[in-house]
């Protein structure tokens, strides 16, 4: 924290011009900062492109929960259960956290519930905000042009890997920010959007690109050690899935914006 006899802030010079936020973990943010705000909750690997997935598959509405107890609770009705612990399959779930496996013959017209290690927890902390989003590289451009006019604040919220920075969401946030500046969103003063734009552009300097750097983010390294590859790469092609998912903090539920 600051020196107790520091000058206070400066005025955001990016206030009332729809300005553009990035929170590198929740815990970056208070809940109640979002009020009024458009969250876009950023889960890379895998969360995040899964719900696109499923929703894109036919699946009626995900139901994102906290823990594995509450899915289990919170099934009914023929719901699927989906998700993951350290990656896999949970004991007991019709479904892991691979966009794969959410394909029209197995989810279409079913009500999935649904719970993973970060980014359903990430949702949740939106749940103040007046509409949250669920955003990655799978959606960047229609999620881009879904907000890019919204004269509401825009949080661009990086779910992270176990409350610390990851790479893996870092890099689908600056691709956003790259893309919402084009379009005319001013960029917040604080430095977590520059940080995640100088990763997004600093792709162009690797010879692995974008997949190298989605592999040796701390996401990335997990799946791989366990076999997961396959998602990592699939998770780091643009526009793969063209829906923006929206969640209800209301009615819980996360469904497709028209």
């Amino acid at each position: 924290m600051p020196a107790p006899d520091a000058a206070a802030p400066t005025t955001d010079p990016s206030e009332g011009r729809r300005p553009t936020h990035v929170h590198l973990v929740p815990a970056h943010v208070e809940p109640e900062a979002l009020r009024g705000g458009v969250v876009v909750m950023i889960d890379n690997l895998r969360a995040s492109v899964t719900i696109a997935a499923a929703l894109a598959a036919g699946a009626a509405r995900v139901i994102p929960t906290l823990t594995v107890e509450e899915a289990l609770a919170g099934r009914g009705g023929g719901a699927l259960l989906g998700g993951e612990r350290g990656g896999v399959l949970i004991p007991g779930f019709d479904l892991d956290n691979s966009p794969a496996s959410y394909t029209p013959e197995r989810v279409a017209g079913r009500e999935v519930v649904f719970t993973t290690t970060n980014g359903t927890a990430a949702l949740r902390h939106a749940g103040l905000a007046d509409r949250v989003l669920v955003g990655s590289m799978a959606n960047l451009s229609a999620l881009c042009a879904a907000v890019a006019a919204d004269e509401r604040p825009v949080h661009l919220l990086c779910a992270g890997t176990g409350g610390r920075v990851s790479l893996d969401d870092c890099l689908p946030a600056g691709a956003m920010v790259e893309r919402l500046v084009g379009m005319g969103r001013m960029l917040a003063p604080d430095d977590a959007g520059r940080l995640c734009l100088a990763a997004w552009r600093g792709r162009l300097a690797l010879r692995e690109g974008l997949r190298g750097l989605m592999r040796e983010s701390r996401g990335g390294r997990n799946l791989v050690r366990i076999g997961l590859g396959a998602d990592v790469e699939f998770c780091s092609l643009p526009d793969t899935i063209p829906v923006v998912p929206a969640f209800d903090a209301g009615d819980g539920a996360i469904t497709l914006i028209p």
